[in-house]
């Protein structure tokens, strides 16, 4: 039954994440994360007690999981990023 349940999580065991380990596996603050979450962008916490809210860990490892699919192209093309080339000589002096 366990390794069932270990399969339809991709091999991690269910469990509850607290706000601190949450914050150190993504890397998003608290505050981010639960504007995130009252958005749809992010996994909303369960009460867990009166003073406890936890994450579900495999919907946290499913949201990372589908950061694949977002990733940045950036351009192979550099920027020049300082003063302005040189204006082109005229002939006509001022």
């Amino acid at each position: 039954m366990q390794e069932h349940a270990a399969q339809e999580t991709g091999g991690r065991q269910k469990r509850l994440m607290r706000w601190p380990e949450v914050e150190r596996l993504t890397g998003i603050s608290r505050s981010s994360l639960t504007s995130m979450a009252a958005n749809g962008l992010f996994p909303r916490p369960v009460q867990v007690s009166v003073h406890i809210t936890a994450f579900l860990s495999h919907e946290v490892y499913e949201w990372l999981d589908g950061l694949d699919s977002r990733r940045v192209e950036y351009s192979t093309k550099k920027k020049f990023k300082g003063a302005r080339p040189a204006r082109k000589a005229t002939g006509e002096e001022s």
